[in-house]
């Protein structure tokens, strides 16, 4: 199992599948913490823009106030009067409608409580209420005075403390003039700092974050006894280095968000300009509340991951099973044949590569077998055809010493029996015609020889080639062929005999002195002799070969018979 294909094929989809999903969460989660950013940052900046149209809208209405009493002609009159004489409050007529007008406001906006008018060349204020004025107080030379009566329009003041009421507020003025554009006062209204404080101090982005407004000045606008200021405001005054260069484009009204460090936290600040005003309001969100999200995203991946990498093992390590539950088989049954069973089988249950390397396979081992039965069959014949050759080699053993022998006996001899067979001499026998017999009969001997030793030499690679050798082989036939020769060799043999007989008679009968005739039969019976001593050497080589014959088809039966084969009908018969 350590090298099984099942667990390669296993660890490779798995760290691909791995490799994948990781790549795939990375970039998911690269991509949704870029877009959580951007959505907090668009929130946050969103929520400061909200904070900042809410305050510029309270102080468009508040300050609407005073541009509404700067237009109001019972002022004008007022203004007027007061400018170039003493005037009874208590009976004109002008200082009681622009009272009423002071009521109504402060009934209307309950978050105003103080509402003045200051008329040129005068050094004091006619409100909706009295005041006890401080030592060289000249409301002329107060900041709102001078800033309105300088740019001619509605102005804004930034927070301070009311020398009357002891508030801390900003002053929204307004100035008035008469028909020949002299200016004959100022109206204004007090907005308290607290209102705009709250709207700040409820800009919330995360759990730690929070918002501050300041004016033109860099100067922050909060009440500096109220405990908002304690906690935020001071903490960017401590670091005034780092929002040194913030303040400088807050100031300008510009609009952006940076990334800053306040006491070793990674802060996101952003900016929106009151436009109006001149003031701007910041929101400071701590790095990690914005990307806390985009971490829970992450880890939500994470775990995502980690799930589907459980699942998809399971899935995969069933799939792979089906797969390579075949191919163990395959090689279980591979292990069972190298142990020389080829009765095995492989189950096929499908038409796709695995069915038809499992069909390729059972074709293999009926072939296998269909061969060994082939060499079974054939060693089975070579047994059978070296026994027979043994028996043929032993007979002739036997039978040609005896025809030699009577033939050198019959030369050996001086005279024949039967000297002057007169019938002899009337009818020769054709010496020509013995002599090409004998001469056949020689090469005939020479063509056995030779084929043995032929077979001789071909024996000791029986061994080797004896599993892919046809059935019907061509040393069986050569075997057969040298068994015909040698039966043909003794039938010539005693055919030479008997015409040997008829011509030593013939010469008997014609003379025994006679000594070419001799010379002759002396001759034939030198070759008789080489004849026999070749037959009797071919004979014991044959003898020989078909003892190793049947050996080597003994070994070869051995090795066959090792194989584990179905018997067919035939032979079970």
């Amino acid at each position: 199992m350590n090298d099984s294909i099942e667990k390669r094929l296993l660890v490779y989809i798995l760290a691909i599948t791995t490799i994948f999903l990781l790549g795939i969460s990375v970039v998911n989660y690269s991509w949704a913490r870029y877009q959580v950013e951007n959505l907090s940052k668009d929130k946050a900046t969103a929520i400061a823009d909200s904070a900042t149209a809410r305050i510029e809208s309270y102080l468009l209405q508040r300050g609407q106030n005073a541009w509404t009493l700067a237009q109001n002609e019972q002022i004008h009159a007022f203004a007027q009067k007061v400018k170039s004489q003493p005037v009874d409050l208590e009976h004109d007529r002008d200082y009681k409608e622009m009272m009423t007008s002071f009521q109504r406001i402060v009934s209307l906006n309950q978050d105003i409580g103080f509402v003045y008018v200051a008329a040129a060349k005068t050094d004091r204020l006619f409100g909706n209420m009295e005041f006890t004025y401080p030592k060289n107080y000249d409301a002329t030379n107060r900041p709102w005075y001078r800033a309105a009566a300088r740019e001619g329009t509605l102005v804004y003041t930034a927070p301070y403390v009311c020398p009357l009421t002891a508030k801390y507020v900003v002053t929204a003025s307004a100035p008035f003039y008469d028909q020949q554009g002299n200016l004959l006062g100022v109206a204004a209204v007090d907005i308290p700092v607290e209102r705009m404080q709250k709207a700040i101090e409820e800009i919330h982005i995360g759990s730690t974050g929070y918002a501050f407004m300041l004016d033109e000045n860099g100067e922050p606008i909060a009440n500096p006894k109220s405990p908002y200021y304690q906690k935020y405001i001071r903490s960017l005054k401590e670091n005034k280095s780092v929002m040194d260069e913030i303040k400088s484009k807050m100031m300008t009204g510009e609009k952006g968000i940076a990334e800053i460090s306040m006491q070793q936290v990674n802060n996101y600040l952003l900016y929106s300009p009151v436009s109006e005003v001149g003031w701007s309001v910041g929101v400071i969100v701590p790095v990690d509340e914005i990307r806390r999200d985009a971490n829970r995203l992450g880890q939500f991946s994470l775990v995502t991951v980690i799930i589907g990498m459980i699942v998809i093992s399971l899935l995969i390590t069933g799939l792979t099973s089906r797969i390579t539950k075949p191919i163990m088989e395959f090689a279980s049954i591979m292990r069972r044949v190298e142990k020389g069973d080829f009765t095995v089988r492989a189950t096929v249950d499908g038409q796709d590569e695995i069915g038809m390397l499992g069909n390729s396979l059972n074709h293999m081992l009926r072939q296998q077998e269909n061969l060994i039965r082939q060499v079974i069959s054939m060693a089975n014949k070579m047994g059978m055809t070296g026994h027979e050759l043994a028996i043929t080699m032993s007979e002739s053993r036997t039978t040609l010493p005896v025809v030699t022998s009577e033939l050198s006996m019959l030369i050996g001899r001086s005279y024949v029996q039967g000297a002057d067979n007169r019938d002899s001499l009337e009818n020769p026998p054709n010496i020509q015609l013995f002599m090409e017999k004998m001469i056949a009969w020689n090469h005939l001997c020479r063509s056995v020889f030779s084929q043995i030793e032929a077979l001789r030499e071909t024996m000791p690679k029986l061994e080797d080639a004896a599993p892919a050798l046809p059935e019907d082989s061509l040393m069986s036939c050569d075997i057969k062929s040298l068994a015909q020769k040698t039966k043909e060799l003794c039938k010539s043999s005693e055919s030479l005999l008997i015409d040997y007989i008829d011509i030593y008679n013939y010469v008997n009968g014609v003379g025994r002195n006679l000594d070419d005739y001799q010379n002759t039969l002396q001759i034939v019976n030198q070759q008789i002799n080489s004849i026999a001593n070749i037959q009797l050497d071919a004979t014991h080589r044959a003898t020989e070969t078909a003892g190793e014959l049947v050996k080597y088809s003994r070994t070869l039966f051995e090795l066959a018979s090792s194989f584990h084969i179905q018997k067919d009908e035939d032979e079970s018969v």
